[in-house]
Order: C-alpha cells, then structure tokens, then sequence
C-alpha cells in the first residue's frame, strides 16, 4: 500500500490530505489512539521498527518522512 492510502486510512482522510504539514494540531482525526495505530501500521509495511525517542517524534507528517528516510525508505508527500 502507498504511503499516502495507509496514512489517510488510518486518520480517516481524503487522501489529498496527507501533507507534510498534516498533525494532530490541525487535523482532529489524527488521536492518539490513531497515532499508535499509524505507528504500527507503518512499521509492518514498510518493515521497520521504530526507537521510542523516534516515536515521541512523529509530530507530523514531515517526521514520518524524515525518520523512514534514514531507514533507507523513500516516500513522497505534497507540500
């Protein structure tokens, strides 16, 4: 699945949504309990594994970009 489907799948988005901005500040549907959610979620897709320090940094959706780069994973989101 691409990395935008999973992530408006579990927010429960548009996936024209799914922005390097998206955050739980500006997008309500993003809970906490979505956030455990899309952790796992991306961890089994993409089969990586996540430190606590890199969790507590998924602030947005640039993090999640950020941290999967330098796991040597490659996605795209809009601006």
């Amino acid at each position: 699945m691409d990395f935008n489907e999973l992530v408006a799948n579990i927010l429960e988005i548009d996936i024209e949504e799914v922005v390097l901005e998206l955050s739980p500040q500006n997008n309500p549907e993003w809970t906490s309990l979505k956030q455990i959610k899309l952790i796992k979620a991306v961890e089994k897709e993409y089969g990586v594994k996540f430190s606590f320090k890199e969790m507590k940094q998924l602030k947005n959706m640039k993090m999640y970009v950020d941290i999967l780069q330098t796991k040597g994973i490659e996605v795209s989101l809009s601006e």
